[in-house]
């Protein structure tokens, strides 16, 4: 009798525990979850790798806000590498789970977790919520030289320039700021500061001003338990290597270069050099280069800069290092005249103050056009033009007339309105004009001397003198076997060549009426020289190594000489004072019986008189040519001819 009210008691219960299941504290009836709110732990910082020191606490509510226990609640790591304890966790009464959160191992990305909770029955996701954290780094732990070079260069006596230092790092390679990095100076002196902190990229400088000596000098710095040594190698001399001392017109670029050296070391590569206008209002680029080693090898590293040149007058420019420098000087010359004499449907062959000896295009007449008329008369037509050398004609203008020769060397005198055939001259030697007088060698014939004022010829040396010069008096010089003659009112005098062995043969003659000489060249060692002539001597004036572009440039007239090389032009006057006109790559262009020289650099031409003064005569192009025509110097430049002046 008493079994089933033991068993209706039992039901009871369960059914009670049942409706407490379904009840919160207050005895309503709670749902499904339906919100997770986080309560704590979010936002919190640590070193990366550790835990945080609170743990992350959630709280899951149903729709009316009735905390819902027994809830799984999955923690789960989306962002930053960290892990959690466990990963789950089931509300208590209160509707809260809390987990264990460590950090992933890089300070500074992103940190996240999500706390979700899933439907029993379904499995759909339910709820979320998202912790956020910030990693920053761990202690210092390893350091390393800034960019992994320990060798620094400066100056004596000066702070080390360069910025350089050392990068630590905490245990999982990430950049350790606010560690402190002790420097003390080991060797050579001087001075560091110390200590130094690493900022937010884990980096520590400091400055290091060297000691006196130009020895290599040394410099520690401490830090995460390691020691480094930096090495720093400094110049103690500065040197003006090329750019010095030029001329150029207004807004000319002038390559300077200077060199770093040690006097104990050598040479001082990777040193800052500052470059600065000092005065004349120009500009420079860069303002800042550095050193680099000598590709000749020398013991010293080179630094450029293009320095462009203010208004007329003097320029200075600066270059430094530390507690180095040197000064630059040049010329900023004043704008000279250029005139444009003629231009014309064609190539201009030679020109004078008063006329143009051109050849048109087109049709291939050769013309003298007379300035003052624009008026042209037709010399003759060129019959030999081919498709490698469509300009296969030269000519000089003399007084009523003018002398042409073509490719063949056929040569034509043209005055009074005709062209009179002369003959056909050697191929490697076209005829040599000066003034109203020519000299030439005809096949057959011998050395030729003609007066083109009045078209007499006169035969000198039957069936000889193919290389010959002639000067605007007809002095006529020429090299028979190893001597050379000149030939002056009927006077013929002879003179032994004296080159040495390194200069090879005579090769060309040069004469102006006062002076004669020559240049050789030696086929074997490519070396070539400029010889002006002396009874029991000649005196050399210049000599070059014609290989690898080697160049050597010589001129007479009216007892100048105008002579030298890739490296620099100078000047010889009538009494046997000689100077320097150029320097760099300066190319000799026109001399004129006054000791006037032009010569082109760096794109623009450039006027020295015997005085010394200088003109800048404008941009110079390839393909150009500078003559002295009678009083003046004339630019032939294609279809166009400029007046340069005297």
């Amino acid at each position: 009798m008493s079994f089933p009210r033991t068993l209706s008691r039992t039901l009871l219960a369960g059914a009670l525990v049942a409706l407490a299941a379904c009840q919160d504290s207050t005895g309503a009836k709670v749902g499904p979850a339906a919100h997770l709110d986080i309560l704590a732990g979010n936002t919190q910082t640590a070193p990366v790798g550790s835990e945080l020191p609170q743990p992350v606490v959630v709280k899951v509510t149903d729709d009316k806000g009735h905390e819902v226990k027994g809830q799984v609640v999955n923690f789960v790591v989306t962002a930053g590498g960290g892990h959690v304890f466990a990963g789950t966790a089931i509300t208590n009464n209160d509707g809260i789970a809390q987990e264990r959160w460590t950090l992933g191992g890089v300070a500074g990305s992103p940190q996240t977790l999500e706390a979700r909770a899933v439907d029993g029955t379904t499995g759909q996701a339910l709820v979320f919520g998202t912790f956020t954290a910030t990693a920053t780094a761990g202690a210092p732990a390893q350091a390393e030289p800034l960019g992994l070079d320990s060798s620094v260069v400066g100056v004596v006596g000066s702070v080390v320039e360069d910025s350089f230092g050392v990068l630590v790092r905490d245990a999982s390679g990430n950049p350790a700021p606010g560690a402190q990095v002790a420097w003390a100076v080991t060797a050579g002196g001087g001075s560091i500061t110390s200590p130094t902190t690493t900022d937010a990229a884990g980096v520590a400088r400091t400055q290091w001003v060297l000691g006196a000596t130009a020895q290599p000098q040394t410099a520690t710095a401490t830090v995460a338990g390691k020691t480094f040594t930096f090495t720093a190698y400094p110049a103690d001399q500065l040197l003006i290597d090329a750019g010095n001392g030029q001329s150029g017109g207004a807004g000319n670029v002038i390559t300077v270069r200077v060199g770093a050296k040690s006097s104990v070391v050598g040479p001082v590569p990777g040193l800052p050099i500052h470059w600065t206008v000092a005065s004349g209002g120009g500009s420079v680029a860069a303002a800042v280069t550095k050193t680099a080693s000598d590709p000749n090898g020398r013991a010293i590293a080179l630094a450029y800069a293009q320095w462009t040149l203010g208004p007329a007058g003097p320029q200075t420019l600066t270059a430094s290092a530390g507690g180095l420098s040197v000064t630059f000087t040049a010329t900023s010359l004043s704008a000279g005249t250029r005139t444009l004499l003629a231009q014309v449907p064609g190539q201009v062959l030679d020109a004078s103050g008063d006329r143009v000896l051109w050849i048109d295009g087109a049709t291939r007449v050769i013309k003298v056009r007379t300035l003052s008329t624009g008026t042209d008369a037709t010399v003759k037509v060129d019959s030999v033009k081919t498709t490698n050398f469509p300009w296969t004609v030269s000519g000089h203008l003399y007084t009523g007339g003018a002398l042409v020769w073509n490719l063949y060397s056929e040569i034509f005198d043209w005055q009074g309105g005709a062209a009179t055939y002369l003959g056909k001259t050697d191929s490697s030697h076209p005829p040599s004009v000066d003034g109203d007088w020519a000299s030439y060698y005809l096949d057959g014939t011998g050395l030729q001397r003609r007066n083109l004022a009045t078209g007499s010829t006169t035969t000198l040396v039957p069936g000889g003198g193919v290389v010959n010069d002639v000067g605007p008096d007809g002095t006529v010089a020429w090299l028979a076997s190893t001597n050379l003659v000149t030939w002056h009112n009927g006077s013929t005098t002879s003179v032994p060549t004296t080159p040495n062995g390194i200069f090879g043969v005579p090769n060309r003659v040069l004469a102006d009426g006062v002076n004669a000489g020559y240049t050789t060249v030696s086929s074997g060692t490519f070396m070539a020289a400029a010889y002006l002539s002396h009874a029991g001597g000649d005196e050399l004036l210049d000599g070059n190594n014609l290989n690898h572009g080697g160049k050597l440039y010589v001129l007479f007239a009216g007892g100048w000489a105008a002579f030298g090389t890739e490296r620099s032009l100078s000047r010889r006057a009538p009494d046997g004072t000689k100077g320097q006109v150029a320097g760099g790559t300066a190319v000799l262009q026109a001399l004129s019986p006054a000791g006037a020289v032009v010569y082109s650099l760096a794109g623009q031409y450039f006027r020295v008189v015997a005085n010394g003064t200088i003109t800048a005569l404008g941009t110079a192009a390839a393909g150009e040519r500078v003559v002295w025509h009678v009083d003046r110097f004339v630019l032939i430049a294609g279809a166009s001819a400029y007046d340069l002046g005297s």
